[in-house]
């Protein structure tokens, strides 16, 4: 992470990120059936939402500590920005099994913005202050969730219900990169989530 930042002369903040084995939060707040490290990444997740808040940021980048970039995210994301409607609420730059919803970007580039209809995964995605305060109220952790709803299935729940205002980049400009040896760190998962391996996620405000 550090050398794509200073490869992409990109500003990251470090956000430590709650551990599976830290009971102190737990017992701070509800997880329902999740694993251990389903409930560190829901709850890191939902930390990261007030720290927007608390911070003051129009918008926040959540990276993951798994993702790759394209060499000119900064051109591809330029583009989308001036496609993107005035009012917004999550932005998935990176995805895994999402479908093609109604494009909104009717530009020639390779990478265009589109509607979100099932944006899996939380490795790669933009929040507003406007998307965070709706997080934090639609997915309190202090009411208990069923089992395998995990971050990324809680928020597009949201999505699909039209509670939340979102939108994804086809193709994806940010990945996830996975090996044999670094897989996903919640067993239960059908997808690549959060690695809690570094204990870190990483914040990309802007004021």
């Amino acid at each position: 992470m550090d050398k794509l930042a200073s490869y992409l002369n990109l500003d990251l903040d470090y956000f430590s990120a709650a551990s599976r084995y830290d009971n102190n939060i737990f017992q701070k707040y509800g997880y329902g059936k999740l694993s251990p490290s389903g409930r560190a990444c829901y709850l890191s997740h939902y930390m990261i939402y007030k720290s927007i808040i608390d911070k003051g940021f129009h918008s926040a980048l959540i990276l993951e500590d798994d993702v790759d970039f394209e060499t000119d995210i900064t051109k591809i994301m330029t583009r989308i920005h001036r496609n993107l409607p005035a009012y917004w609420d999550t932005l998935y730059i990176g995805h895994c099994y999402e479908e093609i919803g109604k494009l909104v970007d009717d530009s020639s580039f390779a990478n265009r913005l589109y509607e979100s209809v099932m944006p899996s995964c939380t490795h790669a995605y933009a929040v507003s202050y406007w998307g965070a305060r709706k997080l934090l109220e639609k997915l309190d952790p202090m009411i208990p969730v069923p089992q395998n709803n995990t971050i990324d299935l809680a928020i597009l729940k949201k999505i699909k219900n039209n509670e939340i205002t979102s939108y994804s980049v086809h193709p994806q400009p940010i990945i996830q990169w996975k090996t044999k040896d670094n897989p996903s760190d919640i067993p239960e998962s059908l997808s690549p989530h959060f690695s809690l391996k570094n204990s870190t996620l990483y914040l990309l405000g802007y004021t």
